[in-house]
Formats: C-alpha cells, sequence, structure tokens
C-alpha cells in the first residue's frame, strides 16, 4: 500500500503542479495582455487628450476671431445706422427748403405777372386809354342825362 501510495501521491502532485504551472502561465499571459491593453488605452487617451486640447484651443480662438469680426460689425452697423440718421436729416431739411423755393417761385410768379400786365398797361397807347377813360365818363354822363339835366 505504501507503493501505491507514493504512486498517488506523486500522480496527484504531478497533476498539481501542472496545473499551478499552467494557472501562473495563463495568469502571467493575462497580466501581459492586460498591460498591453492598458499601455495602449493610455496612449489613445493622452493622444485624445491632445487632440480635445488642440480642438478646444482652435475652437476658442475661431469663437474670439468670430467675436472680434462681430464687434467690428456692429460697430459699422452702429456708424452707417448714424449715418442714415444724418441722412435723414439732411432730406428732410432739403424738402423744407424745396417747399419754402417753390412757396417763393409761385410767390415771384405772381409778382411776375403782376409786373407783366402793369408792363402791358404801361404799353399801351394813351389814346386807347383815353377813348377808355372817355367812354368810362360818357357812360357816367349818359346815366346822369337819363336823371334829368343840370
Amino acid at each position: 500500500m505504501s507503493e501505491k501510495y507514493v504512486n498517488y501521491y506523486i500522480e496527484l502532485m504531478t497533476n498539481t503542479m501542472h496545473d499551478a504551472v499552467l494557472r501562473n502561465v495563463s495568469l502571467q499571459t493575462n497580466l501581459r495582455i492586460s498591460e498591453e491593453v492598458i499601455k495602449e488605452q493610455n496612449e489613445k487617451i493622452q493622444e485624445l487628450e491632445s487632440i480635445v486640447e488642440n480642438l478646444k484651443s482652435e475652437t476658442i480662438g475661431d469663437l474670439q476671431d468670430e467675436l472680434e469680426e462681430l464687434k467690428a460689425m456692429r460697430s459699422q452697423y452702429e456708424n452707417v445706422k448714424h449715418q442714415v440718421q444724418h441722412l435723414d436729416t439732411f432730406r428732410n431739411e432739403l424738402v423744407r427748403e424745396r417747399d419754402e423755393h417753390q412757396k417763393t417761385r409761385v410767390e415771384y410768379e405772381i409778382k411776375i405777372q403782376e409786373l407783366t400786365k402793369q408792363l402791358e398797361d404801361l404799353q399801351t397807347p394813351p389814346k386807347k386809354k383815353k377813348n377808355m377813360k372817355l367812354d368810362k365818363t360818357t357812360m357816367i354822363v349818359t346815366s346822369t342825362d337819363d336823371g334829368g339835366t343840370f
């Protein structure tokens, strides 16, 4: 029995050693693979972090540039708005001056017509004027003749 015991013992010991060695090898292999995967993942994380940092920098820079452009556009808009207000004021003044000019023109046209009429009256021959005066006096006389003689 002692021989059987020793044989079983050796066989069991051999099997246990094989199991322990296989587990050890398997664990070491898993450890190396895990370390390699962790290292690769860390590299990817660092790479992605640097990409994110670059994107942040670029995005912030782009946004700052866009903000500056918008500020410049706002300034231009305010300037144009101010100029439009001046143009409106100038246009209103021009309209007012045009209206006053039109009134003055009408007044002068009336004066020109009056002066033209006076000039025509002055240029008519004096005989016509006398005849016209005589006609007026004869009319007056005839109207007094109806009333009686003096």
